[in-house]
């Protein structure tokens, strides 16, 4: 599996927000973070990203060797597919079409039946993101496959081979509904559903942050993510009534669907924390493995808000 390794130092990331926004922009702060991005794909189409109260999200990189083939599996919620290597090739119940998703490019799927295959001479390496799963139960791609769907001339069901997981990483929503704030849907939060835009032609990602405690990110904003935390125990804040409040907190195996938007994350206790973000939007590009002077998935162009104006460390 391919791995973009980079190390976060404190000195870049206050050469960055120094040189973006030099009238009150506010650096991470404490131990330098470590960020393990596995890959990066364009958007292909417009979508949306949905996901419910009371189900569960996922992501996971998987493998398919070639001549290997999934069999027929359906997405309950959204199913982005991210392709890091090879030519995977999908096919949908809905419209009963093919088509083949090559290296670098994703791909977000509405709630459906769908198929992928590697004809190919390589394996397939690919990022995916599941929305609205039950709990307890599999993810689409790691149950059993289903009878086909009355396609004529696309494929009958078939005894699933070549498909390997190599990390997964699944959290619970449930606290993150319970947290409504301002910025996230207004005082009554966005009740049972969250979706966030992807835009055609931005980019998908998915990374692993690695947090010590005393870490602060300051003040920034991010692009559209789905979140999973799987260690220790994290928390965001934001400017209300003329201090600083503690509007969200998660610990592991919860998850979180966050809109762009600004605020202010922070371990907290004494244990490290490990957040796995599927991110969307980002600008296209080569993926970055420190944060350069361009605003991108993390901007740190953002002052504070006026009820906090500094940092909380």
């Amino acid at each position: 599996m391919r791995k973009l390794l980079g190390l976060f130092s404190v000195c870049a990331l206050v050469g960055v927000a120094a040189g973006v926004n030099g009238a009150g922009a506010t650096p991470p702060s404490g131990p330098p973070p470590q960020v393990t991005e596995y890959g990066r794909a364009q958007q292909l189409e417009a979508g949306k990203v949905v996901a419910s109260s009371g189900y569960d999200v996922q992501h996971t990189i998987y493998t398919l060797a070639p001549g290997g083939d999934t069999g027929w599996r359906t997405g309950p919620g959204s199913t982005t597919l991210a392709v890091i290597k090879g030519v995977l090739k999908l096919t949908q119940a809905e419209g009963c079409a093919s088509r083949d998703l090559a290296t670098g490019t994703s791909l977000t799927l509405a709630p459906g039946q769908f198929r992928l295959q590697n004809t190919g001479q390589e394996p397939v390496e690919l990022m995916a993101n599941f929305t609205n799963l039950s709990k307890g139960g599999v993810a689409p791609l790691d149950g059993e496959a289903e009878s086909a769907p009355a396609c004529a001339g696309i494929g009958a069901t078939t005894v699933p081979n070549g498909l390997s997981a190599a990390q997964t990483f699944r959290g619970d929503p449930t606290a993150y509904y319970r947290q409504a704030h301002a910025g996230h849907g207004g005082a009554d939060g966005y009740g049972a559903s969250s979706e966030l835009a992807v835009d055609a032609g931005k980019d998908a990602t998915m990374m692993t942050f690695s947090l010590q405690p005393g870490f602060s990110t300051g003040w920034f904003a991010h692009t559209p993510h789905v979140a999973v935390i799987t260690k220790g125990s994290w928390a965001f804040f934001q400017g209300r009534d003329g201090k600083c409040e503690k509007v969200e907190e998660y610990r592991a195996g919860d998850a979180w669907i966050h809109p762009q938007h600004r605020h202010l994350g922070a371990v907290q206790g004494n244990e490290p924390v490990e957040i796995t973000v599927f991110g969307f939007n980002m600008n296209h590009g080569e993926a970055k493995p420190a944060l350069g002077s361009q605003p991108d998935h993390l901007d740190f162009a953002y002052a504070p808000p006026s009820e906090c104006p500094t940092q909380l460390r």
